[in-house]
């Protein structure tokens, strides 16, 4: 894939032209990906300590659900989202937010390294040493999304 950016301030309006030999599973998820760009929101509201704070996704670890409540983890804090956890991975799945489990969502950047485990699991180590494990049903898409598909973990 070539990338070709080009600065001009004549332009009003930035415009992303796409051009392919072949429509595959990149092309479309590219489409995607630009098509929904101006209705991301990298927010999420969540309450701590009887406050209610604007997390920034990219500064989430992971987020995951509890006896029907949603917990957003920080390197020194926990959060308290309303939102569910199905709404939260629609609205954050062109980033790098990923469901790894039926309760659990993880931000792909912040996992330190991966192991394999029993079952067909991923244990994943999170950069503040915190394990995750990531359900068989989930690693062919975590594979994938890291760029290591038929790689053996």
């Amino acid at each position: 894939m070539i990338l070709k950016l080009i600065e001009d301030i004549k332009i009003k309006q930035t415009q992303v032209t796409i051009e392919y030999k072949e429509k595959d599973i990149k092309v479309e998820k590219l489409i995607d990906f630009v098509t929904h760009l101006d209705e991301m929101d990298n927010n999420i509201m969540a309450s701590c300590d009887g406050q209610i704070h604007s997390l920034n996704i990219h500064d989430i670890l992971y987020i995951e659900s509890v006896d029907r409540k949603t917990f957003c983890y920080t390197y020194s804090e926990v959060y308290e989202s309303n939102l569910k956890l199905y709404e939260i991975e629609e609205k954050y799945q062109f980033t790098d937010m990923m469901r790894i489990s039926k309760s659990t969502i993880v931000n792909l950047k912040k996992i330190d390294s991966l192991k394999p485990d029993f079952g067909g699991k991923i244990l994943a180590t999170m950069e503040n040493g915190e394990k995750l494990y990531i359900s068989r049903q989930y690693s062919p898409l975590l594979k994938e999304k890291l760029g290591i598909g038929g790689k053996r973990l």
